[in-house]
């Protein structure tokens, strides 16, 4: 498996194509559960995601702070 270097616009839509197929395929089941289960995983997965760009945030910042 070759890894394709994208950069530019080439590489904003792939990863806006990317992140709008996983939320596709989650929103399908999300979207099957009872409403009070999908404000759970949608609160769930909010705080998931802000917790990684903070942390992938941080780690960027110490590495140009070296």
């Amino acid at each position: 498996m070759s890894v394709k270097v994208l950069e530019g616009y080439q590489r904003e839509a792939e990863l806006r194509r990317r992140w709008l197929s996983t939320w596709e395929k989650l929103g399908e089941r999300i979207l099957r559960m009872p409403r009070w289960m999908q404000n759970i995983i949608l609160e769930d997965v909010n705080t998931a995601i802000a917790n990684r760009v903070a942390t992938m945030e941080m780690i960027q910042n110490a590495q140009r702070n070296r």
